[in-house]
């Protein structure tokens, strides 16, 4: 059993994934079983649209630890390493979550499942997107997916590491029994073994944050790996 941060989840899914609930949430992870799952044929999913941006993250700010000023101070420096970030690698140029579908997708339906999408706004609220997956539309189950991206550097002085998460569950309609609950994190290790890690290529670590933004064709192409290995490693593990 694993406490997932929510906020941290929503910046980046970089253990992220999830987009603000604002408090702390149990994970239990659930293997997927595909003999059990041989019924399910038809899914819903949420397509998210992009991100406004891709966000970097120091993930242990030492303003963290100075109370609301110190937080503050954090915050500020994560919004200006972002807005760095983003000038040089426009979100329009790194959309991210449009091309975890594009593979996703094409995937989901070679291995034999129907996929029903069901448009969902970031912002939205988590229960408003479930229940409008699990309107009855002659699905067998929900595809819950929640995802973030950008860059993470575990300490102020560290490298930072493409990141982008997902935590993807599945959920039999008629049951209502999770049948396949899993996080995973591409790019940045967060050492956490409950978590499944794709890792980046060896160069994709850049020592500071001009480092970063000093090449941004490495820096977008650093990131836009990790959409296709996580939709690939998610529907790997999703085969009956």
């Amino acid at each position: 059993m694993k406490i997932v941060s929510n906020r941290l989840l929503s910046l980046f899914v970089l253990a992220s994934a999830v987009l603000m609930t604002g408090c702390a949430t149990k994970f239990e992870r659930q293997a997927f079983n595909g003999e059990a799952a041989a019924h399910i044929k038809t899914i819903t999913l949420p397509q998210w649209n992009d991100a406004e941006e891709n966000a970097a993250v120091v993930i242990n700010h030492p303003g963290n630890s100075f109370g609301l000023i110190g937080m503050a101070v954090a915050a500020a420096d994560t919004a200006s390493k972002t807005k760095k970030l983003n000038e040089v690698v426009p979100p329009a140029t790194a959309k991210v979550t449009t091309a975890f579908y594009n593979e996703a997708l094409p995937l989901l339906k070679s291995m034999g499942y129907e996929v029903i999408v069901v448009p969902a706004k970031r912002g939205d609220k988590f229960d408003d997107v479930k229940a409008a997956l699990n309107k009855p539309q002659g699905q067998d189950a929900s595809l819950f997916l929640t995802m973030g991206a950008g860059y993470n550097a575990a300490g102020a002085s560290t490298d930072y590491f493409p990141a982008m998460a997902v935590i993807a569950t599945l959920t039999d309609i008629k049951s209502n029994k999770v049948v396949y609950n899993e996080i995973y994190q591409y790019g940045y290790n967060t050492g956490d073994k409950e978590v499944i890690f794709v890792a980046a290529a060896p160069d994709c670590k850049f020592k500071d944050i001009d480092a970063l933004t000093a090449n941004p064709d490495k820096t977008r192409t650093c990131l836009m790996a990790g959409p296709a290995l996580l939709a690939k490693q998610i529907t790997s593990d999703l085969k009956k």
